[in-house]
């Protein structure tokens, strides 16, 4: 059987599994001994109970259910988790080789306007520095780095050149575990070239210094209002795939934008695409002030590195125009966001990011089933093989059902052949087999209400429906008073059936 909506599974396949069940106890018929031409037999054949929480588990993998504390069903329907890697943010620090002009020199170490860095500390790099010079005599050249310390000690190193050589590249130096605190934006460079046979220092030629390899394990300071691009998803929802026609309005539903944040920083949200897909083909949009300003998200302080912020916003009732929307029938959620980092560029806010630093995303449709159907419409079909019977004269179902489920199910089937031609339907005309509980003022059932069915199948009906291999259920859904009133569905509301046939044989 494919899967089923909700409503559908519980109530219409219930009852059509019910009966096809049935009619596999025509094959019984074959090893009684008739005694006369008018026999008829009286058969019990099922009596049970359904609830909502025993159908919980026959959902695809699109649809998770939620308890809620009270009991209250709610469906959700999760987009894929997005998310975007302090990786993505450690690839606009600088990846220097730079030309040393002077004998000391500011290195300018923020590689955009956006960024101003003031700790960085190297998880991994490799220095190196050569220069060209002119002199015929050794050397002694000593380099050093006043913003880069490492247990306190900053960075230097000396190296004697002997005479004679005019071109030196120095191999590259670990430079992992240094600190780089820039001064007025930029990373100073000292060398000295010390002539001993005259006494003095000197300047190079063509002196420079290169970082390669270069990856920090935190950084700290004002960290720049580069887009964060996420990719685009899409939700779809399950509940009404098989929806054909009919009104449903859920009193409740949400939108939830669920963002873990280990990113130290302001981030806002950036809504490029927030738009509900209809049974028809139409998108219409989400309108809410959040759409257009943005909604901050928690992040954490600087005294909170290595926590993660967690943020839970809902477009609903009070934002939105969600309940609208939903009401429309909706098969999914188009949607397209990213991530503003320091929105308001504000450069007294000092953040900080580590080589773990995350900012992760997922949108979520959640309905809880409190509201109205009217007329709420779907469609399935089933396969059944009634068998060769020759002896029915008639078949008479019976049908018991004790509602404690504010719904009320109506039912129609068609019976068709392997060429899809329909040959009988089940109801003349279609009828409800499941009356609604009734309800208070606040959707809350006051009592169950019991029902009682009858399907009977003469011999030429029944002769008629023999070679039947599909059946087209037609199922629509009303909760009570027709659809005016709210009602919740809780998750131990049941509905209790017992089912009998009396059977008619002939030689």
């Amino acid at each position: 059987m494919e899967k089923q909506n909700i409503l559908v599974y519980l109530f219409s396949g219930l009852l059509l599994v019910l009966m096809i069940s049935a009619c596999n106890k025509f094959d019984e018929l074959d090893n009684l001994e008739v005694v006369n031409y008018d026999a008829e037999f009286a058969i019990p054949l099922f009596q049970g109970k359904a609830s909502f929480q025993d159908v919980l588990e026959n959902f695809d993998e699109e649809t998770f259910i939620t308890i809620l504390p009270d009991g209250l069903i709610q469906l959700n329907y999760k987009g894929n988790v997005v998310a975007t890697s302090s990786a993505d943010i450690f690839g606009n620090l600088p990846a220097w080789p730079f030309p040393v002009f002077d004998t000391l020199v500011g290195l300018e170490f923020n590689s955009t306007e956006n960024l101003d860095v003031d700790l960085a500390i190297l998880k991994s790099g490799l220095l190196d520095w050569g220069f060209q010079t002119e002199h015929g005599e050794p050397l002694t050249v000593t380099v050093s780095i006043p913003n880069a310390t490492k247990d306190g000690e900053i960075f230097q190193r000396s190296r004697n050149i002997s005479a004679g050589v005019l071109i030196h590249v120095e191999p590259p130096i670990d430079i992992t575990g240094y600190q780089i605190t820039p001064t007025n934006d930029s990373v100073f460079v000292r060398y000295q070239a010390f002539r001993p046979n005259v006494g003095y220092a000197d300047t190079l030629t063509n002196f420079f210094i290169r970082f390669t390899e270069f990856e920090a394990s935190y950084v700290e300071g004002y960290l720049g209002t580069d887009l964060y691009e996420l990719p685009r998803d899409t939700i779809e929802i399950e509940f009404f795939e098989n929806w054909k026609r009919g009104d449903v309005y859920f009193t409740e539903p949400k939108i939830k934008i669920g963002v873990e944040n280990a990113f130290g920083f302001p981030v806002r949200s950036k809504t490029n695409i927030l738009s509900i897909i209809t049974i028809n083909g139409d998108s219409i949009g989400l309108e809410s002030p959040f759409i257009q300003d943005g909604i901050d998200f928690a992040y954490p302080s600087l005294d909170e590195i290595g926590e993660v912020k967690t943020t839970n916003f809902f477009f609903d009732n009070d934002n939105s125009n969600i309940a609208e929307i939903i009401g429309a029938g909706p098969v999914s959620v188009d949607y397209d966001m990213d991530a503003i980092p320091n929105p308001d560029q504000d450069t007294a806010i000092r953040g900080f990011l580590t080589d773990s630093s995350y900012f992760r995303v997922q949108v979520e449709v959640e309905l809880p089933m409190y509201g109205t159907a009217e007329g709420f419409e779907a469609r399935d079909t089933f396969s059944i093989d009634l068998g060769d019977q020759d002896k029915v004269d008639y078949v008479e179902f019976k049908l018991i059902t004790d509602n404690g489920i504010p719904v009320e199910v109506g039912i129609q089937a068609y019976f068709a052949n392997e060429a899809g031609v329909i040959l009988d339907s089940l109801f003349a005309p279609a009828q409800a087999v499941f009356d609604a509980a009734p309800v208070d003022g606040e959707g809350e059932v006051t009592s169950r209400v019991e029902k009682t069915s009858f399907i009977t199948f003469d011999s030429e009906r029944f002769e008629n429906i023999k070679s039947a291999k599909n059946v087209f259920l037609n199922a629509s859904f009303s909760s009570t008073n027709n659809g005016t009133e709210e009602v919740k569905i809780y998750s131990d509301q049941d509905v209790e059936f017992r089912m009998g046939m009396k059977i008619g044989i002939k030689e």
